[in-house]
């Protein structure tokens, strides 16, 4: 039970780190924040991090009566976040923008704060992608808890590595360069679509559209 259960967690872990992508969001960081001071860029860095856990936190909360109250059935939700996960890895393979633009940078630092919020919290981090992801795994189990505590602590550890990386971020394109960048992001790109299409799997056997092979 306890090795099912860390097993478990670190696929959820390997998940979440895949859509939050810490590599693949060092260059629109970068653009969006290349006009401020090194000390406004480690606040923008801050608030960005903490809004996208509220975010995320608050559909850990209330995902599964989200889906309650609008009568979606979890079947139906996997299929949608199979789909919606097929088309970000096909352009994460291909090197577009995963609705991950950012507006040109303001000099204003008075700025900074929304240019935080918007776009680099909402959607760069806590995005579609992560929304479903959350949604998806509370829907999955019978109880609240479990998924709660395991999706808590993938997003934690997750948000630490985004955080690590947009920290280090002019180090680790020098280091690695946007080609290197682009290989591990192509990588990536390649697991998530077979997530996808399991994911598409799973919702029509749960709908009973496609019965289990024996």
């Amino acid at each position: 039970m306890i090795t099912e259960s860390i097993n478990e967690f670190f696929q959820l872990f390997f998940t979440v780190l895949i859509i939050l992508d810490p590599i693949g969001i060092i260059p629109p960081f970068l653009a969006a924040s290349g006009h401020f001071s090194a000390e406004i860029r480690k606040m923008m860095i801050r608030r960005s991090i903490i809004v996208a856990a509220l975010v995320l936190v608050f559909f850990i909360l209330f995902g599964r009566l989200i889906l309650n109250f609008f009568g979606i059935s979890p079947g139906a939700f996997y299929i949608s976040g199979g789909i919606l996960f097929f088309f970000i890895s096909f352009e994460m393979i291909w090197s577009k923008p995963r609705s991950r633009q950012t507006p040109e940078s303001a000099v204003d630092p008075h700025q900074a704060q929304m240019i935080a919020v918007f776009p680099l919290a909402i959607p760069l981090i806590a995005g579609p992608g992560m929304i479903t992801t959350i949604i998806l795994n509370m829907a999955a189990s019978s109880t609240w808890l479990r998924p709660a505590l395991m999706l808590s602590g993938a997003i934690g550890l997750g948000l630490i590595a985004d955080y690590i990386s947009l920290r280090c971020g002019t180090l680790l394109v020098r280091l690695i360069g946007t080609t290197g960048m682009y290989v591990v992001e192509k990588i990536m790109g390649l697991i998530l679509a077979g997530l996808s299409v399991q994911l598409i799997y799973d919702g029509l056997i749960k709908l009973n559209i496609v019965s289990v092979p024996l």
